[in-house]
């Protein structure tokens, strides 16, 4: 691993990025305790009102995806990397003034994370595609495992921080902080200077958005490994983002022990994204998606241990082992995914990889709520990790998913 960030240290631009990713996800760390919380906290609030916001967070990114996709390939990832980090950041930061200035109602909150929604569908596709820019590919899946390990650093340090912000002064604050990653982070990504499609003339050269949202669907569709685990993963996903975003933090106030062993659990499940990129970097399998795959299940009996729910410190034990398998699967999905498609498409394809891993997302948070209102949160709990299991173990069954293998090596028996 020295030798890898040796090498790759010395590579400016990867520098600056590894140093925005790890900064913006310190503010990532703080955010789920702190929306989580403060809307549990205020007058009238409940389950349901926790699922109107974090829906309407997760509702644009899927609607704007394909957009967002189309407008990294054209007018530079970088550039829209940092202004969508840069405007997030006044976004982010009114939500945490109206809590701070007790004008937080659930209406406002849910037009803030709308709008920061959007401007995580231009970003997502945007930051897939730009580390093929920065660092050549026999270092890509180094790369992905340093930028995995800073930007889980950084999610684990904030969710400390968040845990601590939240119980001592409120939400507000951590709000606000989180805000401030983001600006400091979009600045850093906007001193790239990578060149963009305007700059170099190449956008005449472009077809219509149209024709270009077609071919990145035929990059996407032809490669039926990307298929199946994108199905997979919407319905993960789903489980996920219901049980992150809502089910979890209401286990927490109602069960266990508030924001003090929610920052506990995600403190542990950072901490296992790390040990995740750690493993990474040390292992090269033949077949990378059997693996991948092969380890996310354990995701699924986490949310059965909090279902239960068993004592925090089991719960931070099935977080950390999460943590682990969602790092690992990341690393060997993204090396194999920048590795296989092609570079010019990277952002159009991984934004229909990203749209349909996340479909279902806001169903999930919208129904998380209540449907737990309706039959409890451990019920519901109980019925999004056995789908995630299902799902998870659903994907090892394509012979496209157990038999890719890294691009090097199919090179190397041509």
């Amino acid at each position: 691993m020295l030798h890898d960030l040796k090498t790759l240290w010395k590579i400016k631009r990867f520098r600056v990025l590894l140093t925005a990713r790890t900064l913006s996800n310190i503010g990532n760390g703080m955010s789920p305790i702190a929306m989580a919380f403060g809307v549990l906290s205020l007058p009238g609030s409940n389950a349901s009102s926790l699922s109107w916001v974090t829906a309407s967070h997760m509702v644009p990114i899927v609607l704007f995806l394909l957009l967002g996709g189309v407008v990294a390939d054209r007018m530079g990832r970088a550039r829209v990397v940092g202004y969508a980090d840069i405007i997030g950041s006044f976004v982010v930061a009114t939500s945490g003034v109206l809590f701070l200035t007790d004008q937080a109602t659930v209406p406002l909150l849910c037009v803030n994370a709308f709008v920061f929604g959007v401007l995580n569908a231009l970003w997502w596709p945007a930051f897939a595609g730009l580390l093929p820019e920065v660092v050549p590919s026999e270092s890509l899946q180094a790369a992905n495992s340093i930028v995995g390990l800073g930007t889980n650093i950084g999610f684990t340090l904030g969710a400390t921080m968040g845990a601590a912000i939240v119980s001592t002064v409120g939400p507000g604050w951590a709000i606000i902080g989180d805000g401030l990653t983001f600006l400091i982070a979009g600045i850093l990504v906007l001193q790239l200077q990578l060149p963009t499609k305007m700059q170099t003339g190449e956008i005449e050269k472009h077809p219509a958005m149209i024709s270009q949202l077609r071919q990145g669907w035929s990059e996407f569709y032809s490669r039926k490994w990307i298929v199946v685990i994108v199905i997979c993963f919407a319905f993960i996903n789903m489980c996920f983002e219901g049980f992150l975003g809502v089910l979890a933090p209401v286990q927490m106030k109602e069960a266990l022990g508030g924001a003090r062993d929610m920052g506990l659990m995600l403190f542990a499940f950072g901490a296992g994204n790390i040990g995740g990129v750690l493993v990474s970097l040390r292992l090269k399998p033949k077949h990378p998606l059997i693996v991948a795959m092969g380890v996310m299940p354990i995701v699924g009996f986490w949310m059965l241990g909090a279902a239960v729910p068993f004592h925090i410190g089991v719960l931070m034990i099935l977080a950390f082992v999460s943590g682990i398998a969602m790092d690992l699967f990341f690393v060997m999905w993204m090396t194999m995914f920048q590795t296989h498609v092609p570079e010019e498409a990277l952002s159009r394809v991984s934004a229909y990889d990203a749209l349909g891993s996340t479909v279902f997302a806001p169903f999930g948070l919208f129904l998380a709520g209540p449907i737990a209102h309706w039959i409890g949160t451990s019920e519901t709990l109980y019925i999004a990790g056995v789908i995630a299991i299902v799902m998870a173990c659903a994907a090892l069954f394509n012979k496209d998913v157990r038999r890719l293998e890294p691009i090097n090596e199919l090179v190397n028996v041509d």
